[in-house]
């Protein structure tokens, strides 16, 4: 047997009421996938700022370590003040003396070494690090 067939108006309105439930659905899949857009958009922006400090942190490290290897190169020219900074940091270098008969010299005429060598890369620090060790450089000469 056939199905009965349905009259053209009730059929009419059903079809109408299931593409206004297919035009509500696409919307609202629509509207999730901007909103899934819009937050992949706001995360690759973070990601791109964290990307641009850390190439800035990158190259602020390179000019300080420059800026040691100029004070290395200015302090010990024959190599007598401070000699060359071993591979463990300026700090052990400043700790311990490195000339013959200087026993207990530079740790007592330096202050704590952490304050020069913080992990902020403060200016003011790099700058006090500079004048301690011209300091150090003009006493070594007296």
């Amino acid at each position: 047997r056939r199905p009965l067939p349905v009259p053209f108006p009730q059929r009419s309105a059903r079809e109408h009421r299931d593409g206004e439930r297919a035009l509500r659905e696409a919307r609202s899949v629509r509207a999730e996938q901007r909103d899934r857009l819009r937050a992949l958009q706001e995360q690759l922006e973070q990601l791109r700022q964290q990307e641009q400090r850390l190439h800035q942190e990158r190259l602020s490290l390179a000019r300080q370590r420059e800026r040691l290897q100029q004070l290395r190169d200015e302090l010990s020219p024959g190599g007598t003040l401070l000699g060359t900074v071993p591979g463990n940091g300026l700090g052990s270098a400043l700790a311990a003396p490195v000339a013959p008969g200087t026993q207990g010299l530079l740790p007592g005429l330096l202050p704590a070494v952490g304050m020069f060598l913080g992990d902020g890369g403060d200016p003011l620090a790099s700058a006090a690090l500079y004048g301690h060790l011209l300091l150090l450089k003009h006493r070594a000469q007296m």
